[in-house]
Formats: C-alpha cells, structure tokens, sequence
C-alpha cells in the first residue's frame, strides 16, 4: 500500500504535464484574410493561408486544418486550386503524424494519393510530401510489406527523375523497413546504395549512419553500432544547428541511448535519452510526441532493469500523458485508445513494472491494454500475411497476461478471471479467419450490383492468378510478387470505398468478451479451448454457458514436442508403427489424454467442441486412449470416441459466426471424384468405388475424371448445398499452400474467394486437407480453413494421408446418418464407431490410423439431402410412362380410322 501512495504522489507531481493543449483561438488577423479570400472566390490563396497557418503550430492547428473541407464554399477546379487541395491532404497527414495519430495520418496521405491520381495531377515533390511519409507511417505501425511497396514506388519515381537525394532518402527508409523485418542481408545492402550515390551530402550520410548503427544494434554488434553512432554525434555536432538538423541529432542521440542501455551502461543512456529530450524541447517545444514518448519508454526501460518499478511507472506514465490519453490526475479513456507499437510497449512495460511490485490486478489491466493496442492495429492491416505475422508477434505477450489471470484465478477464486483467460484467448485465435467470414458474409446480405463488387472480385481473382503463378514457376517471380503488390493496393482502396458506400460492410473491430460470447453458446455442449504457450499449456473448459474449469499444463515445450513426434511417428508414416509396437502406441496415447484431459469430468455421450492451438491442431482426438490397462485386442482398445461425440472449431468467434450462416438456397448434393486414370498424378482406384457407394445413397449431380475439372469444381461450389471432393490433396511450394489437384489443374486456398454463395458442407474426402502450414496465433492455415472463411458452415476434412477403403465406408455411412435425421458431426461419429463395431474386420483396421483421419470442423446442424431412388422404382416407373405412351398413341390411331361418313350414321344426343 505504501509502494502505491509513492507511486500516486509521484504521479500526481507531475500533473501539470499537458495531455493535449486545447486549440488555439484563430488570430483574428487570419480570420479577416480568408473571410476576404472567400468573398473573391480565390480558393488556391485561400487554401494556403490555412496551411501556412497551421504550419507554425501543428499540433494546436490541428481541429482548424481538419475543418477545412466543411468550411470550403465549393470544390477545387482549376489545376491550380487542385493543387492546393493536394497540398493541405499532406499537411493534414503531416500535422496528423507529428499529433502522434499514425491511423489518421494515413487516411490523410492516401487521399492525397488518389487525389493525384483520380486527378492526372503532375506535381513535382509528390514523392517528398506524399509518399515518403506515407510509407513512414506504416513502417512506424509495423506494416512493413505496405510500406516497401510503397517505397518502391517512390524509388522509382526517383530514379526516373534523376534524384540522388530523394533516392538516398527512400534507400534508408527501406534498409529500417528490412531491419524490421530482420532481412538485415537487406537492409545494410540499401544503406550501401545510398553511401555509393554521387549527391551524398553531410546530412544524407547521417541519415544512412542513423540506420546502420540501429541494424547493427538489432544484430547484438554493439561495438559496430556504438562506433557509428559516436561518429555520427560528431559529424552532426560540426553543423550549423536548425529545424531540421536538429531532427537528425535528436534520433543519434536516441538511437545512442538504445545501444548504451543494452550494453548496460544505463548513466551514458540516460544522458543520451535526456538530450534528445531537450533537443526536442528546444527546437520542437516537445512536440515531436513520439519521439518523446518513446524517449520516455526507454528511460522507464531503465529503471525496470535497474529494479525501480515505481520510477519506472512513472516514465511510463509520462509518455501516456505525451500520447495524450490521459488527464490531470492520469485517469484515460479506455475507448481513446489507439493503434501504435509504441503505445503497445509503453502499456506492456507498466504491466512488467506493477508485477515486479505485487500488484497483479494492474499489471494484468495493462497488459490487456497493450493487447488492444495491438488489436486496433491489426485492424488496420490490409494483407493475410502481415495480420498473421503481427498476430504471432503478440502471442507471447498474450501468454504473460494469461499467466496473471490465471494467478488470480488462483489466489481469489474469482470466476471473472476465468473469464478473463478466455477472452485473451479469443484474442490470440484465428482472428484473420473471423474477419475472413464476417467480410463474407457482410457482402452476401448486400442484393446490390454495384460495378464496385465486379472490379473487387476481378481483382481478388487477377490476384488469385498471380499467386498461382508463382507458386507453378512459370514466370520471373520479381516480377510477379511486382504485379501483385500492385494488385493488392488496388484492392485494399477499393474496399475502403466499398466501406464509405455500405457502412455494414466494416467489420465490428469490438472484441468480444466472454460476457456476450458465452451465452450463444448452446448449454449443453463442452466447449474444451487450448492455448499453447512456451512456458504453459492452458485448457479452458466451458459448458453451461460459463467457463467451468482452468486447467495449466506445465513444461509446454515437451508437450507440445511429445504430440508432435507422436502424430509424426505413427500416423504421417503410415500404420505400420502403430502395428509394430502397438502398446508403445497405446502408452503414448494415453500419455497424451492424460495430459489434456484427464482432469475433466465428462458424462458418457457428452458432446466435446475442441478448439485446438498450435501442434495440438494435428491431433485428432477421437483415436486418443483414455485407459492405461493395455490388452492385445485392439478392437477392445478404450478410444475416446467410445465415451464422448468430438468436433472441432477455429474459435468460439469463427464458430458464432457460423452458426449465423443463412443455409444454402439450394439443398443439393454435388460430388466430385477424380480418380487421375492415366494422369501424372498417382492413379486412386478407391476413388470410384466410393462414387459408387454415395450415389446409392444421396441423390445429386456426379461427376468424374474429365467431367470433375476446375469449373466444375467452382460451378458445384456457388450451386451446392454439400460439396463432396475426392482426389488428390498436398501442400505446394515453400509457403506450403494447401492444394486441390483436379484432372487439369490444381486449386489453391487462396483461389477460394469473391464466390456468390457457399455449401452448408464440404466434404474433402483427400489427404491431409485439415493440415497445412502452422501459423503461431492464427492456427493451421489448411484448405479447411479455406473453405470456412469464404462461408461454409462446416467441412469434412482429413488431418493425415487417408486410408482410401477407410474415407469410402465412413463417408458413405455419414451420408446415411445424415439422411436418417442425424447433424454432421454426430453422423460422422457414428459413422467412424459403424467402422470399429464391424465384427468381420481384420483387426489392424481398428487402429486410428484407418479410421481417425475424417474431422468435422465447423457449426454443426442438420442437413436436408434426398435419398437415391430405388432402381427398381425407377424401372417401375419408366414402364409405367412407356405403356402410358403406347395407349395415347393407340387411341389416336383408333380415333383417326372412324371415318366422316361413319360420323353422320350415328344417331344425335336427344333424339
């Protein structure tokens, strides 16, 4: 208590610290100039004056620059006022930036963009004003792919001008966005391009000598990068100072700090970090916000390592007040709060220092803070593959946050904590796939025909294309990934303006707690939730619409590594391991349900919803043994699918979602079987016999080998209401991208988008097709996934190489159950036990192996199929039209041959 009064009295010692000065009055002077400007219609002066207004004090100016479109009289028409325009779209993202607000900021410089470019303008310093920054903002947001393609661009825009300084410029910007991303090899490769340019002037040197000292320091060769950095102080100190100068001496002397202080020689960091402060001060009046703010962090930084928690929080509330996110007496608005990475340290750094005092409640509320930070900027990203990155990026501060949670969980007893544990799980889990299947079906409740979608889905699909293109090798791959960059920026403000014209199609950026979550949730179901940490393991069992139990496992990394070389050893190989050392399997087994779900008290018959994490994602928990009495008799093994019915979902979120799919239109049944007779691919003989199979059980559309090619493929997606696929599946290329191979060509994950509609199910009855490539924070990235994020409800899929008698029976029995009433999940269990409780088995095919492979993952719900017609029926019915046909006919002959004259013989009605 006395550690906290400290804290608060220190804090408050520092509340005249202004969080954001209130705008400024307008000069009346400046009022006077634009009334009249206004009253000539001279909109270009007009224009300026408010820019140069704002230009002497961008922070304060902010609300006024901001305005400027309401208070405009009309819009820009000549080139002249256009240009202007242009000019004040910088200056709101420049002021924007220097406020600390990089989101807005970004807004700001993409519309100057599109403004050049809707409007033909050719305006000399685009690159300076436009581009440069706007490639900064999102290196300082950590998208770092957007901001290369954005600094090729201008790369080549000064190359085609002939411009050795911009050239240099956008040269170390791009060496920090390689840094970044820890392609060092390229980063110091751009540096090198910029020292060798003929203009290299004494400021262009310290710019490239700023980067290079932090690319060293990033590489731990920290007498390489203190060397540079005390080189650059002086070169720096022998120039004349001023407002720009000034700029670059104040990050060597950041960037000094930072090398000081992680070779531990924290007096000369604080020194360097106090400099740069006062530089700040000096030239900007501190307003370069996050320059100071993250001064500040380091500074805290500091006092953590030097065990000084309390001043340490103090740093760190300092830079929240410089962030503006707090008041007089440091209270903030949760909802004001931004994206940044700077902000997500300064949150995740209070956490560290309020447990290092034992005060777990506030380094928990930080840290949950911090997350969303993170969040807020995740929503922001545009690419699959950068939101995957920067999900797995704070995964590792999700786990320290569960870890608090879970110990006041312990220490309390409180349920909320419980709860609090599986929201930072939802956080953490196939975030990228709900905003997948939200967007999708956002679109879908739009009836519109707005050219827009069209230019959409033929981008997505040209993007589609090119993907393909490289992964198949038939093009220079520079060139390509060129092309498609490309492709996606097109993309990525075509959906912007979709979102300014359907405001229903922006995705709810909430997250959602377990408070809303929980209670969609059917009662009677477990919903069992794992998060695999490096240090722990967590499983979060949920049931009654509340969460029940917390289970941590220790020693993560054995387990995980024990699971992995389990599914490796005996079901990636094949079922001889299995067969050869079966109670060694059995052990192991059991080991592993021991492991994850022995503690849990499950009734017979319970249905378990399984949201696995990591490696855990390959285990199919049906095969799991749940005894360690071993017995000979494998068809007597105690399976877990003999206890309780197991599906699987990606999140309790994705699964919601699903759950609100509208059903497909049209309740049909199409099959897909591609056996790869005389193909390069190996020929598949099961295949046609599990054709044969289904169609004696569900009515629909057939097709085979070269009537089963890639359009039929789409075609029977949009149409179907089950989608049933037979044939070849693999990862391709170094992405490991999952692949369907079809008679004359493959499909990739990435083809499965901008559909009109999708099946209720999907049955992939081919290898591996619930495998794929791990992503740490998003889950496997498998053609399971695939399918769930462009709308289907739930899909059939193999987690290993299946056995091909095995997939035909247990398919065709699921058909079966799902004809006789049952819901897919409960058919396919019943399906898999059918298989097992066959009495004339050989017995090695009760192993797993043979009959563990089919998952369901998805929501789970009754499918309405039609039966196949009975042939006999069929036949009965044909003969029945013939005779029906031979008797019309008969009767026509037989009227035609009664002549006229034998017409008037007959006697009339009446008479």
């Amino acid at each position: 208590m006395e550690i906290l009064t400290k804290i608060l009295l220190i804090c408050f010692s520092f509340s005249g610290f202004a969080i954001a000065q209130k705008p400024i009055a307008v000069p009346q002077t400046i009022v006077k100039t634009l009334d009249s400007l206004k009253k000539q219609d001279n909109l270009s002066d007009w224009l300026y004056t408010r820019i140069d207004y704002s230009y002497t004090t961008p922070r304060q100016s902010l609300p006024f620059l901001m305005n400027t479109e309401k208070e405009m009289w009309r819009k820009p028409n000549s080139t002249s006022e256009k240009e202007a325009w242009l000019m004040l779209l910088s200056n709101q993202g420049y002021n924007q930036m220097y406020t600390g607000n990089i989101l807005n900021s970004i807004n700001c410089y993409e519309q100057a963009y599109n403004y050049v470019v809707t409007h033909k303008l050719n305006v000399e310093g685009i690159a300076d004003y436009v581009l440069k920054p706007w490639a900064n903002n999102y290196t300082r947001l950590g998208d770092y792919e957007k901001a290369l393609f954005i600094q090729q661009k201008t790369l080549d825009y000064a190359r085609k001008e002939h411009n050795d300084g911009l050239a240099i410029s956008v040269y170390n910007n791009m060496a920090i966005s390689y840094r970044s991303l820890g392609d060092f090899k390229k980063a110091e490769e751009c540096i090198r391009l910029g020292t060798e340019k003929t203009n290299v002037n004494a400021i262009s040197l310290v710019l490239l000598d700023n980067t290079l000292a932090d690319i060293y320091n990033d590489k731990e060769e920290l007498d390489r990068a203190e060397q540079v950095i005390k080189r650059n102080i002086i070169r720096q100190q022998k120039l004349k100072p001023n407002f720009e100068t000034a700029y670059w001496l104040l990050s060597s002397y950041i960037t000094a700090g930072d090398i000081q202080q992680k070779k531990q020689k924290f007096a000369d960091a604080q020194n360097s970090y106090n400099r740069a402060l006062t530089i700040n001060d000096q030239y900007y009046k501190g307003n370069r916000l996050r320059e100071k703010a993250y001064t500040l962090i380091q500074l805290g930084k500091i006092k953590l390592t030097q065990k000084n928690p309390v001043q340490a929080i103090v740093s760190f509330n300092q830079a929240l007040t410089t962030f503006g996110l707090t008041d007089s007496v440091l209270r903030f608005n949760k909802e004001r709060i931004f994206g940044d990475n700077r902000l997500i340290d300064v949150f995740y750094q209070k956490s560290i220092a309020y447990n290092q005092i034992g005060q777990d409640k506030l380094a928990l509320e930080n840290i949950q803070l911090s997350l969303l930070s993170a969040d807020r900027i995740r929503f922001e990203l545009a690419d699959a593959k950068t939101k995957q990155r920067f999900q797995s990026a704070t995964k590792d501060m999700a786990e320290r946050a569960i870890a608090i949670a879970f110990r006041l969980l312990e220490k309390t007893k409180q349920h909320q904590y419980a709860a609090i544990v599986v929201d930072i799980i939802e956080q953490t889990r196939a975030r990228t796939l709900l905003d997948d299947i939200r967007r999708n079906q956002q679109q879908l409740t739009l009836s519109t025909k707005d050219p827009l979608f069209e230019q959409k889905a033929k981008l997505e699909q040209a993007i589609a294309y090119n993907e393909k293109e490289l992964l198949q090798g038939t093009e220079t791959p520079n060139e390509v990934e060129k092309r498609n960059a490309e492709l996606k920026f097109k993309l990525e403000t075509l959906e912007k303006d979709l979102v300014k014209r359907y405001p229903s199609l922006a995705i709810n950026k909430d997250i959602s707690s377990a408070k809303k979550l929980l209670p969609q949730l059917p009662s009677n179901i477990h919903f069992i939730e794992f998060f695999s940490g490096k240090e722990y393991l967590y499983v979060a069992e949920i049931y009654n619409n509340q969460v029940k139990h917390i289970k941590r496992i220790n020693n993560a990394e054995q387990v995980k590594k024990n699971i992995f070389d389990f599914v490796n050893i005996y079901y990636h190989h094949g079922p001889a391991a299995m067969m050869n050392q079966p109670e060694t399997f059995f052990k192991s087994s059991n080991q592993i349900y021991n492991t994850l779900l022995k503690d849990f008290n499950f009734q017979k018959n319970d249905k378990l919803i399984i949201i696995p994490d990591e490696v855990i994602g390959y285990l199919s928990f049906d095969g799991l043994i749940t005894d360690n009495k071993y017995q000979p008799n494998i068809a007597e093994w105690p399976y877990l699918i003999k206890k309780l019915s197991v599906s699987y979902a990606f999140s309790i979120q994705t699964w919601v979602n699903q759950s609100k799919k509208r059903s497909h239109p049209q309740q049909n049944f199409a099959g897909l079987f591609i056996t790869h007779q005389n193909k390069s691919k190996q020929y598949i003989p099961a295949v046609a016999k599990e054709a044969e199979a289904i169609e004696k059980i569900i009515d629909g559309d057939f097709r085979r080998d070269n009537n089963a090619q890639v359009k039929d493929f789409f075609n029977a997606f949009d149409k179907a209401g089950v989608l049933h696929i037979s044939t070849h599946s693999y990862l391709s290329g170094t992405q490991k991208e999952p692949t369907l191979a079809f008679n004359d060509a493959e499909v990739f994950l990435f083809e499965l988008s901008a559909r009109k509609a999708a099946p209720d199910l999907v049955v992939l009855s081919a290898c591996r097709t619930a495998d794929g490539v791990m992503n740490n924070g998003e889950g496997i990235i498998s053609l399971s996934r695939g399918f769930a994020a462009i709308g289907t409800g739930g899909t059939i899929a193999g987690l290993w190489n299946v056995n091909d008698k095995a997939a035909s029976e247990i398919t065709a029995n699921c058909y079966t159950n799902i004809l006789q009433g049952q819901k897919t999940s409960t058919a396919l269990h019943l399906a898999k036990l059918q298989w097992l409780e066959n009495k004339q088995r050989p017995v090695q095919e009760c192993l797993p192996y043979y009959w563990d492979a089919l998952i369901y993952m998805g929501y789970d719900k009754n499918i309405d199929l039609k039966p196949a017609r009975n042939h006999f029926i069929n036949y009965a019915q044909l003969s029945a039209l013939a005779l029906t046909a031979f008797l019309g006919i008969w009767f026509l002959i037989k009227k035609k041959s009664i002549s006229p004259a034998s017409k008037l013989k007959r006697p009339m009605a009446g008479c």
